[in-house]
């Protein structure tokens, strides 16, 4: 890899191998293991997913590629249009044929973690399975942080297992809530960075 790290917009040329590698990346999370719980569908089924995401990301949200496609970061400013937040989760849905039933549940739980006012949103941070620990998330939050903090602009990201949220916390956030998904699933996570000090953090359990 290089010694300097580049990150640059995305277009609608990185999309296929950019959803390849959130696939790959995503396969074993938490809350993608939970809402498919059977692995030998899982792979397929989020590529069809991040493809939709990416095409809808590239043309509606802040989509960074860091290196030669070696990791990807997909920020929604919000609050958004409702007309394109009603267009997305029907991508989203699609994307997810007949396993979307999950992925409501999903959707559910995050939108009561989503705070009001504005912000950005940090979707989806992924690097390539054999990048990691390169610094590539790290070079991923920087690149928009700078945007961010030039505008005192917050960002939120729902963090899906115990690592994560120490990744994020070295990187400047803080807890806000924590919530479980229904049926016995896993945790999340809500955390936020810059804007007034985020309250106590408090316990949210849904389903």
């Amino acid at each position: 890899m290089a010694a300097v790290l580049t990150v640059r917009a995305a277009t609608a040329a990185d999309v296929e191998p950019l959803a390849e590698l959130l696939a790959q990346s995503c396969v074993l999370d938490p809350v993608v293991a939970w809402s498919m719980r059977d692995y030998a569908i899982r792979y397929l089924t989020m590529h069809q997913f991040f493809t939709a995401e990416l095409e809808f990301g590239v043309r509606h949200g802040i989509v960074d590629v860091a290196g030669d496609r070696d990791g990807v970061a997909i920020w929604y400013p919000h609050p958004a249009d409702r007309l394109v937040g009603a267009e997305h989760l029907r991508r989203r849905l699609r994307a997810c044929g007949d396993r979307h039933g999950p992925y409501t549940h999903y959707a559910s739980t995050a939108a009561q973690l989503e705070p009001v006012g504005r912000h950005h949103h940090l979707a989806f941070l992924a690097a390539a399975p054999w990048f990691r620990g390169r610094g590539i998330g790290a070079a991923l939050l920087a690149a928009h942080h700078i945007r961010l903090d030039r505008i005192a602009m917050p960002a939120v990201v729902d963090a899906s297992s115990p690592r994560f949220q120490a990744f994020y916390t070295r990187h400047g956030y803080h807890l806000v809530r924590k919530a479980n998904l229904p049926a016995g699933g896993p945790p999340l996570w809500s955390m936020r960075r810059g804007g007034p000090p985020p309250p106590m953090a408090a316990a949210l359990r849904v389903g």
